[in-house]
């Protein structure tokens, strides 16, 4: 009987392995928000010098900011991150390089605008580098398999899909004459689970970055009035290992899916802002920004095998899509006191509910009108999911001599996630779920970030050091458990739990807590010329 049901498992990983292009998946690669990095002394500071500028790194956040140089600058950055998952003691650290720029300054010789400058500058925006393990030993009965068997009721493109798959399974099973294999059907012909599982084990390993490469143009008026603008084209490179596990109660038996995710692909978006001095022979400054979306064409290549003891091909799925990321507002305030103390506040405003999925003209269906590229079901379950995010920004820079500086930088960026969400989206009726087959998902909170730097001038040399606390924490899902409720009255939602007879309506799991803690520390070597 072990074998027998083992037969399911090539099928099924099929379909599991690819990972939904979601609400879930766009929000963890385009939120840049929600970290920061740079060269050490713009991540020392918070990433709070949207007021006061002439750092490099801020070239992406206020692209005035690169209007107060008065020289050539030169600087890298590179260092070293860690994290550590709550659930396991596995630390998993890696190299990193952050930022490469350079700042040409000109000056005109008019009073009117002396300084015109021009700036490039690479820097990483999402450091997709980390893991996390989300084990969960009680699952009460209920299996993800319980999850396909409700998919096949509201599916009716499925030919690619979780569903589709199920379906395509008991067809065959049935054609053979053999007997279900941990599906059944109720008095309605609808397929349902008749294996109970007892707990699981998911394990997640990501690597690459969302890059950017940044194009400046900025001046001064009179030095009170300082302009920018920046066109930025971002590189996405994702990839991502999962594992999972199931146990059902029955025998002890499991089922191991393996999975490769990569998602690569461009975009790019145009950011405006200002300094403004108001008062003369004062150093305050107040300072605005607005960043249009990012327009992005991606790929999502997915390729799973199925471990152990069961032969399967590697198979392998392709998805193109287009991801446009929301509009972007910031503020800011900063000042100096002489040259021995520098401060900066800076707010964003992020509508990632306005977050928006399509696909390539005549690519794929799209569940809308004929021509019409954008998935307009997932960008409704998008409104009813995400919301807008605020990020707070604090940096602190004493000089306690001439050559030698210290900063302090907090920053808190709020999670992009309503409260009270239900994970639904595969009964929507949205292209990217006819190829979404993956049951997992997790919910991010709020990010704290603390930095601590210190700099050193000399001449036209300089050096920076900062070391960066980030902490986060998630829910995680391995599947979702609304099969469980009763109102339907189904079979497919109340079968009975074969350990002590009582049946699942209305039970869930608990979400598993993730801590996505991480560490990092970075050096800037710069050359102001």
């Amino acid at each position: 009987m072990k074998m027998k049901r083992y037969i399911l498992f090539p099928f099924l990983a099929a379909a599991i392995a690819a990972q939904a292009q979601d609400t879930y998946m766009n929000e963890r690669l385009i939120n840049s928000s929600s970290d920061v990095i740079g060269t050490a002394r713009y991540v020392g500071m918070g990433g709070a010098l949207g007021a006061l500028g002439a750092d490099m790194s801020v070239i992406s956040w206020n692209p005035a900011g690169i209007g107060l140089y008065r020289k050539n600058d030169l600087a890298i950055t590179f260092g070293g991150h860690w994290g550590k998952s709550s659930i396991q003691e596995e630390s998993r650290g890696a190299g990193t390089f952050d930022q490469g720029g350079i700042v040409i300054n000109f000056k005109t010789g008019g009073e009117t605008c002396p300084y015109f400058n021009f700036a490039f500058n690479y820097q990483k925006k999402i450091n997709f580098n980390h893991n996390f393990y989300a084990d969960n030993p009680n699952l009460g009965g209920l299996s993800q398999m319980d999850q396909v068997a409700e998919l096949t009721q509201f599916d009716e493109d499925w030919q690619n899909n979780l569903a589709g798959m199920a379906m395509q399974i008991d067809a065959d099973a049935e054609k053979k004459g053999n007997d279900r294999i941990y599906f059944k059907k109720d008095s309605n012909g609808e397929l349902y689970n008749d294996i109970s599982s007892s707990r699981n084990e998911y394990t997640h390993h990501s690597e690459g970055a969302l890059h950017a490469f940044d194009l400046n143009l900025s001046t001064n008026i009179k030095d009170r009035v300082f302009l920018g603008l920046t066109v930025g084209i971002d590189n996405m490179r994702y990839r991502g290992w999962t594992y999972y596990r199931e146990y059902n109660m029955e025998d002890n038996a499991s089922y191991d899916l393996n999975r490769d995710v990569q998602v690569t692909g461009t975009g790019v978006n145009v950011k405006l802002g200002t300094i403004v001095r108001p008062i003369a022979d004062n150093p305050l400054r107040f300072a605005l920004v607005v960043e249009t979306p990012t327009w992005y064409k991606l790929k999502n290549s997915t390729l799973f095998d199925l471990r152990p003891g069961i032969e399967s091909d590697p198979w392998e799925s392709r998805l193109k899509f287009n991801l446009r990321s929301p509009w972007k507002v910031r503020t800011g305030i900063g000042s100096t006191i002489g040259s021995s103390f520098a401060w900066d506040v800076d707010y964003e405003f992020a509508a990632y509910a306005g977050t928006s999925q399509g696909y390539p003209k005549n690519e794929y269906w799209n569940g809308s009108t004929s021509g019409n590229t954008k998935d307009v079901a997932m960008n409704d379950f998008t409104r009813n999911t995400l919301r807008g995010t605020h990020t707070l920004r604090i940096g602190l820079e004493a000089n306690a001599t001439k050559n030698l500086a210290f900063r302090l930088g907090y920053n808190l960026s709020t999670s992009a996630y309503k409260k009270d969400i239900s994970f639904d989206q595969y009964n929507i009726n949205s292209a990217a779920m006819d190829y979404a087959t993956s049951t997992s998902y997790m919910r991010l909170g709020n990010t704290n970030i603390l930095s601590l730097g210190m700099g050193y001038r000399a001449k036209k040399f300089y050096i920076d050091l900062v070391y960066k606390l980030r902490n986060q924490k998630a829910d995680f899902y391995a599947f979702d458990t609304n099969f469980t409720n009763s109102v339907s009255g189904d079979p497919v939602f109340l079968r009975q739990n074969q350990i002590n007879g009582t049946d699942l309506a209305d039970r869930s799991i608990d979400p598993v807590d993730v801590n996505l803690t991480r560490q990092a520390i970075t050096c800037t070597l710069g050359f102001k010329f």
